[in-house]
């Protein structure tokens, strides 16, 4: 594995060394002021591609369960999350929920890439049900990503699953004091 780290790490050191003409490159062919939209692109794909061999490794190096830490950036633009969103929850309607499975299975990969929260956005409260879901959500698709043969992980995550599920048949959206 250490030859691994090295071929990454050289790598990121090309990507580097090349990095600063890209941009002169980039900003050379600017058209009215806006950046090429193939030069993007590709710096996307190479950036991506990149992040995606170093968010393997560094799962392969700590197989527990890492609770999303080295999930940055999602790899859809919003207006795309979206679109794919409002597909979803219409198959769900047009089918009268004769293929919920398909649907919650569609949106659980959804929402893995969900793009980051707009900074006025207001986070779920810490207890509440919508945070609960969604950190099981979480360490339910970096268990599919990165774990999904290591018990220690998949132990960890199914009792998260069970503390949810738990908590979600004892639910009162209005607790009593």
């Amino acid at each position: 594995m250490i030859e691994r780290d090295r071929e990454l790490l050289v790598r990121l050191g090309r990507f580097n060394r090349c990095l600063g003409a890209v941009v002169v490159e980039l900003v050379q062919r600017q058209d009215g002021g806006q950046l090429p939209v193939e030069g993007l692109c590709a710096l996307a794909d190479r950036l991506a591609a990149l992040s995606a061999e170093l968010h393997e490794r560094a799962a392969e190096i700590d197989g527990a369960l890492l609770a999303g830490c080295c999930r940055g950036s999602a790899a859809l633009p919003v207006w795309q999350w979206e679109a794919l969103d409002e597909v979803l929850a219409e198959m769900c309607e047009r089918t009268g929920g004769d293929m919920e499975d398909l649907h919650d299975r569609g949106r659980g990969i959804l929402e893995t890439c969900r793009p980051g929260r707009r900074p006025d956005a207001a986070l779920p409260g810490e207890g509440s049900l919508q945070r609960r879901i969604q950190q099981v959500i979480g360490a339910l698709a970096h268990l599919a990503d990165a774990a999904p043969d290591d018990a220690r992980a998949v132990r960890v995550t199914g009792e998260a699953v069970a503390d949810l599920a738990r908590h979600m048949l004892a639910y009162s959206p209005h607790p009593v004091p």
